[in-house]
């Protein structure tokens, strides 16, 4: 277990610069006109397989001591991850307080024209949003307002005519939502407002303006029920903190995956298995879930039967995040320590 990264680094480096040591030599030899020297080659190889080797066993035993020493502070893998997950708490009271500001002007604009209060939706309605997250906001239009585009550019132009804060640096419009920018302490901080129109009075089932985002494109629409969404993608305590997490580590290792994706997953996941006390063995078993799934289930909005969410990932792009996860649960397997290059920020913290 103590070395881990000096033999895993040793190794690679003696296999890079042997290769490259070699290749250089043979390139060096086809530039002459003798014949081709082969224990030259081999001694090259040999030569550049021991630089290469004892440069990577150094840099990989500091990496070894460095893990050590980082996992040391926070005494086990359950700590470490919990301290991660308080490393990314979604504690930005200051921009809640601005969006409970926009709702406010908002209701106050469009209050007879829309079927029921502005509501927050999103992670933020769910309990499942992390620091970093956008705060969405949702408009339900009555029927009789008009045409869905009508709804979608009544709240745009308000937005870039009307509305006025301090605070406010951008706005633009986007395929679902207008969204807003803030500064808020010398971060830049986003609000989204989706607006949506109802398909029926006195039915949570709306449809939302699906804007052009190509030259080419023509702007559609979308049916979608965010009460529906709600219910379906609705977890218990540790729940929440697995999902969390899974959203800290697409974060920490930028993986190409919508968060909703992940979230259907991750409740796939906690209905085949009870989630486990330990969070490090209940992280293993979504993770592992994740991996022997994500390239044949199929997830189907529960608002929408059209909106295949799984579809979002292409083959490839599944295959890929399968290995991934594959790869972190032999990792950790082999060492514990290697949590922290699967959740790196606490490193440079300690």
């Amino acid at each position: 277990m103590a070395m881990n990264k000096s033999i895993k680094y040793g190794t690679g480096g003696a296999l890079l610069f042997g290769t490259g040591n070699a290749l250089m030599n043979a390139i060096n030899q086809m530039d002459t006109n003798s014949e081709f020297d082969w224990s030259r080659f081999f001694k090259a190889f040999a030569k550049g397989a021991v630089f290469g080797g004892a440069a990577g066993f150094v840099y990989g035993s500091i990496r070894d001591e460095k893990m050590t020493n980082v996992l040391s502070k926070y005494g086990t893998v359950p700590n470490y991850l919990h301290k991660s997950l308080n490393y990314y708490k979604d504690d930005n009271v200051l921009l809640l307080d601005k969006a409970e500001q926009v709702k406010a002007k908002l209701n106050q604009k469009f209050k007879g024209d829309l079927a029921i209060t502005p509501k927050f939706h999103g992670s933020i309605a769910k309990g499942t949003s992390i620091y970093g997250s956008d705060i969405d906001i949702q408009l339900q239009f009555k029927k009789e307002f008009g045409a869905l585009a009508d709804v979608y550019y009544s709240v745009s132009d308000f937005i870039y005519d009307e509305f006025k804060d301090a605070k406010l640096e951008s706005v633009r419009e986007q395929r679902h939502s207008i969204g807003l920018e803030f500064k808020i302490k010398d971060e830049i901080k986003r609000i989204d407002i989706v607006p949506t129109r109802q398909v029926e009075n006195d039915n949570n089932d709306t449809c939302l303006f699906v804007n052009k985002t190509g030259f080419f494109e023509k702007p559609t629409y979308k049916k979608t029920n965010s009460l529906k969404q709600l219910i379906a993608l609705s977890f218990n305590y540790r729940e929440k903190r697995i999902v969390k997490l899974l959203k800290v580590w697409k974060t920490e290792n930028n993986l190409i995956i919508k968060s909703i994706h992940l979230e259907w997953l991750a409740k796939k996941a906690f209905q085949e298995k009870k989630v486990a006390q330990n969070i490090e063995k209940a992280l293993s078993d979504v993770i592992h879930f994740i991996a022997c799934n994500i390239e044949y289930l199929r997830i189907v909005d529960t608002a929408n039967s059209n909106n295949i969410i799984s579809n979002t990932l292409s083959n490839e792009e599944k295959n890929t995040i399968s290995r991934f996860c594959f790869k972190m649960i032999e990792d950790i397997k082999k060492d514990k320590r290697n949590i922290i290059d699967y959740f790196p920020s606490l490193e440079s913290a300690a």
